[in-house]
């Protein structure tokens, strides 16, 4: 299967403002991410978040976590949400 972010896989997200749209967007061409932007009146960011953890993502789930923490990824970062500060 395609990684969330490719071409053949793109990131979806609501947003409810054109402002939102812009930021969106810049986040997604930093990480290389092929994006499609929707206006709604409920914001969602899932897939944008899950794309994100994913490239983050060590290869290993065993391996120590990006971070910094020291802990293995599993453990650690694995399961925390991605907070956007938008």
């Amino acid at each position: 299967m395609a990684s969330l972010g490719s071409k053949e896989r793109p990131v979806i997200v609501k947003v409810t403002s054109e402002k939102m749209a812009k930021k969106v967007a810049e986040i997604c061409n930093d990480y290389g991410f092929q994006f499609i932007a929707g206006f709604e009146p409920v914001e969602d960011l899932t897939d944008l978040k899950s794309a994100i953890k994913e490239k983050s993502a060590p290869k290993n789930i065993y391996d120590l976590c990006p971070c910094g923490s020291g802990v293995k990824f599993k453990f650690c970062c694995m399961k925390k949400e991605i907070v956007l500060n938008l």
